[in-house]
């Protein structure tokens, strides 16, 4: 599939621009070798054609940066905390416009873009929020895109005491974070609620579940990842004394998620300011903010 869209992409863009291109920027890591190895193919062949510096880039740096993108940089405040959170990783980062002076944590990871010092706070021991939407809505049968599906059925949906679920926070001291059991939880309900005669399974192997069960079994998933999500990030906030929450990546195209930081935050600290990125294709997996990472590495040298 790669290999056939990047065809597309290529003749949509014509030599002609590429040839007065300064640098050809491609993602190299994390996630999904597949897309990986066609993009850096792909970029190496044109790096090499055009005689263009080939520059390599973290996946998730461009989802930290990707709120930069048609945004007036003069009206955020810093510093700020972004949890990036999409099908592959949840990390929480602290961005700053000036060298990040909190010697005493143990950063797991600290860079600088340009005038931007970044330092990685903590990730996901495990699944990943989005990976986790795209589990439970195979398991249900849905059909693709699956976090969509669920958003859609949990608007539908309200709170049903037979179908509750834990809200998993590991610690509510630290930042670190597990979504592989919600997965769970929603499997071992789905095993109960056919073991009860609630729900029926068909001879080719799929759930017979009634709607509205079915959009309170979505309701109360997404409530359960989003309280965890949001008062991870809050606490993060409130550790570092950050001045903005940032949220990145597939899952910030969710409007519950938003919502939910909408409801809790002012009863925390009302002068935070949110922000996620100003276009939702800016959210997802996207070119721009992957030569945004080396324009600002660029600027640095």
């Amino acid at each position: 599939l790669h290999s056939d869209k990047i065809i597309e992409v290529l003749k949509n863009i014509w030599w002609d621009t590429i040839k007065d291109v300064d640098f050809v920027s491609v993602t190299t890591h994390p996630w999904l070798p597949g897309s990986l190895v066609v993009g850096n193919a792909v970029a190496s062949l044109l790096s090499s054609y055009f005689t263009k510096p080939l520059v390599q880039v973290n996946h998730v740096y461009g989802h930290v940066f990707s709120l930069l993108l048609e945004r007036n940089v003069s009206d955020i405040q810093f510093p700020i905390v972004v949890f990036t959170a999409s099908g592959g990783h949840n990390d929480i980062y602290i961005v700053n416009n000036w060298a990040l002076n909190i010697e005493h944590w143990a950063w797991l990871e600290r860079r600088e873009f340009g005038w931007y010092h970044i330092a990685k706070v903590w990730y996901t021991l495990d699944d990943a929020a989005g990976e986790c939407f795209d589990k439970v809505a195979r398991m249900l049968w849905w059909p693709y895109p699956w976090g969509q599906r669920i958003f859609e059925k949990a608007s539908q949906g309200k709170h049903n005491p037979d179908v509750e679920f834990k809200r998993i926070f590991l610690s509510k001291e630290n930042f670190e974070f597990s979504f592989s059991w919600m997965k769970s939880q929603v499997f071992i309900l789905l095993k109960k609620l056919e073991e009860e005669g609630k729900i029926e399974r068909l001879e080719d192997g799929k759930l017979q579940i009634p709607d509205q069960l079915i959009n309170d079994i979505a309701y109360e998933f997404q409530e359960a990842v989003v309280e965890v999500m949001v008062k991870k990030l809050v606490r993060a906030g409130m550790v570092f004394s950050v001045k903005t929450l940032w949220l990145a990546g597939g899952v910030s195209c969710n409007d519950r998620l938003r919502e939910y930081l909408n409801e809790y935050w002012p009863l925390k600290i009302k002068h935070w300011k949110f922000l996620r990125p100003i276009k939702k294709v800016y959210s997802t997996d996207n070119a721009a903010m992957i030569g945004l990472v080396w324009i600002l590495e660029y600027i640095h040298q």
